[in-house]
């Protein structure tokens, strides 16, 4: 890895560890994450407003005529869980931290934010790899930090991903670590988002390193569990 990237990537961050250009920068990931999102919503809620004028008038015919009513109900239901889903994603990362750090694993911070990644993707027609690891150790840290920091690096890739192109994410235990991957074009914001999730990852005694393609965060970790 070029240690020019290295010392680039670590003075940025040095350089936005204001509180302030933190959270502007959590503004704006709040901000490109709820227009996608708008997309998926609008979907589900199309759906309801057409199934309930439907179920309506199977509702306004005789007894016994109803035909197929709980279906139509059901497909509300579906449609609603699906809203409150993708507006739950949205809450969790602009919600204040509640807690202080716990115990968790890479894997499980991705798998709370893989929706959200696999929906910007799909707004930009492109694919994500993920591959989970093998008995992931345990890091401690905060969740909405750890968040903020994930969603930098696939973001940073992800702009620069054109249609049909496969973003990838993967993580692993690597000497007493615990390392996340994430391969896609080179950043096109210049460095920004990389800078606010280096700083957020030495808060926690991690690091953040890219070297063109490849975004790289590591975290000490405790014993496997």
């Amino acid at each position: 890895m070029s240690e020019s990237i290295r010392t680039d990537v670590s003075g940025a961050a040095l350089a936005v560890a204001d509180p302030l250009q933190v959270r502007a920068n959590k503004l704006d990931l709040l901000e490109r994450l709820a227009d996608a999102l708008a997309h998926e919503i609008k979907n589900p809620l199309h759906s309801m407003v057409i199934n309930l004028e439907v179920l309506k008038r199977r509702l306004s015919r005789p007894p016994g005529e109803g035909g197929d009513v709980l279906r139509y109900a059901t497909v509300l239901g579906e449609e609603l869980e699906r809203v409150n889903q993708r507006i739950e994603l949205l809450l969790r990362l602009s919600r204040p931290e509640r807690t202080g750090p716990e115990e968790t694993t890479l894997d499980e911070l991705l798998d709370e934010v893989m929706e959200l990644v696999t929906v910007e993707a799909r707004h930009r027609e492109a694919r994500v790899e993920y591959q989970p690891g093998d008995r992931m150790a345990r890091v401690r840290l905060g969740r909405q930090a750890a968040r903020q920091i994930i969603l930098n690096l696939v973001l940073d890739a992800l702009d620069g991903l054109r249609g049909g192109d496969t973003l990838r994410i993967a993580v692993r235990d690597e000497d007493g670590r615990a390392v996340m991957t994430v391969t896609g074009p080179a950043s096109s914001d210049g460095g920004e988002r990389l800078a606010v999730a280096a700083a957020l990852a030495e808060a926690v005694g991690g690091r953040v390193d890219a070297d063109g393609t490849e975004r790289t965060l590591a975290l000490p970790s405790g014993p496997t569990r």
